[in-house]
């Protein structure tokens, strides 16, 4: 059984779901996930969970993520992106790449943005996306979300291309039809590549293929993050076989920690060697919220 993290860059044209499926008759009955849906039209950075790391995914999805989009004026989908019909068209003309910088730096300061009506944000426990393929009416959820940053990294209309650092829950197709919108004109969402999330970066990243092969040849583990790796933040205690046992049943343990202060995220191991649980110092306890399945 394989435990920890791979950093798999999904290519274009297939579901994060789809990537699962590949991979799972190669994975000896691994359980197996993912951090972070990309749509068939994204590519890029797609950390998947193996074993244990499927139970914490919650503890090492960060706040902010990259990605390189590529937008094109003057057209807007029913989607906000390239796979969905063609809803207006208008003219672009007075688009200058200073109203666009000018317009992002806006968004930094304040953003609330409108979900695309085909995303798999709920709306009475219905996926939206599902309500609006059946004809059904949706009103979009708002939210704030963040822009933390952006580099405009090509502007020849009707195509621009720009790298942003964004929080969590952001939709990317709705800022492309929002710049289009407060530009006056039409915009949709023609790629997008992840280059950043959870800690993993693009440029250490693995295709499918090449995760499929080192399965074959006995070699995975290599590119196997271990699940301490992701948790920097967490602090590392070792317990002796009998205080791991209590946490391996499930029940907090008295331990005066002098460097460790409440609510701290803990890595748990038994005798410096074995990944048991992760959990956190409260009160004067080391309280495991999730243990390790041991045989």
């Amino acid at each position: 059984m394989y435990q920890g993290f791979l950093n798999l860059n999904k290519p274009t044209g297939i579901s994060s779901n789809k990537v699962l499926n590949i991979l799972k008759p190669h994975l000896n009955g691994s359980k197996i996930g993912f951090i972070g849906t990309l749509d068939p039209l994204a590519s890029g950075v797609l950390p998947i969970c193996l074993g244990f790391a499927t139970r914490i995914s919650e503890f090492v999805s960060d706040e902010v993520k990259e990605y390189e989009l590529e937008g094109v004026f003057g057209i807007s989908t029913n989607t906000f992106d390239s796979e969905g019909e063609i809803v207006s068209k208008s003219n672009f003309d007075h688009v200058r790449k200073e109203d666009l910088n000018s317009l992002l730096n806006e968004l930094k300061i304040k953003y609330i943005q409108e979900a695309p009506i085909y995303s798999a944000l709920k709306v009475n426990g219905k996926k939206m996306y599902d309500l609006a393929r059946k004809g059904i009416k949706v009103n979009p959820k708002k939210r704030e979300v963040k822009l933390h940053d952006f580099e405009i990294i090509h502007f020849e209309k009707p195509n621009f291309r720009i790298k942003i650092l964004c929080s969590k829950g952001f939709y990317v197709r709705s800022l492309v039809n929002d710049i289009g919108i407060k530009l006056g004109t039409h915009a949709y969402l023609y790629s997008l590549v992840r280059t950043r999330s959870s800690g993993f970066n693009i440029n250490t990243s693995y295709d499918i293929d090449e995760i499929k092969y080192q399965i074959q040849n006995g070699n995975i583990n290599k590119l196997i993050t271990p699940i301490g790796e992701l948790l920097k933040n967490a602090f590392a205690i070792n317990l002796d076989e009998i205080k791991a046992k209590k946490i391996l049943n499930g029940n907090k343990l008295e331990m005066f920690i002098k460097e460790i202060k409440n609510n701290d995220r803990l890595l748990i191991y038994e005798n410096e060697s074995s990944l048991i649980a992760i959990g956190e110092y409260l009160n004067g306890h080391v309280v495991p919220l999730k243990v390790v399945p041991h045989d």
